[in-house]
């Protein structure tokens, strides 16, 4: 009964579940972010730019890598049923300043396209959970990308 236990858990060929997996701290990031552009259920072309435009400056990447990554994470999100695995992989690797730069993308993306929706700000605190900050952290983020501006 055990073994037929530890391969429902671990998929029909023995693998570990997608979500078990160690997620890359680059498409994480990339997750993160489409999650949120998507939550309101349109992905305007300012977000669509400020996702790519934020990888690239964050991580240092060249137009075309910022195309590979969002192919990657693209793939990764398919196989994912949630966003655990993504903020479970910046949680237990980013500093709470890391965390804080992560979140400060996430507000540059929701205030991309000029509006504040309600399922933005709802994953918003979500994502302050998933990712283990405190409150603060998630205000200073909120008000460091409106000093940024779009």
């Amino acid at each position: 009964m055990l073994d037929t236990l530890k391969k429902l858990f671990q998929g029909e060929q023995g693998s570990p579940r997608q979500s078990d997996q160690v997620t890359d701290e680059k498409v994480a990031c990339a997750a993160i972010l489409l999650e949120v552009a998507e939550s309101d259920d349109s992905f305007p072309e300012s977000e669509k730019k400020m996702v790519s435009t934020l990888l690239g400056n964050h991580f240092n990447l060249t137009p075309q890598q910022v195309d590979q990554l969002l192919a990657e994470t693209t793939t990764a999100r398919e196989k994912s049923v949630d966003l655990w695995p993504f903020t479970h992989a910046i949680s237990k690797s980013y500093t709470p300043e890391q965390k804080q730069d992560v979140l400060r993308m996430v507000w540059q993306v929701i205030f991309a396209d000029g509006r504040l929706d309600p399922y933005e700000e709802m994953l918003t605190r979500r994502l302050q959970t998933m990712l283990s900050v405190n409150h603060s952290l998630v205000v200073n983020a909120k008000q460091e990308a409106r000093r940024a501006g779009p």
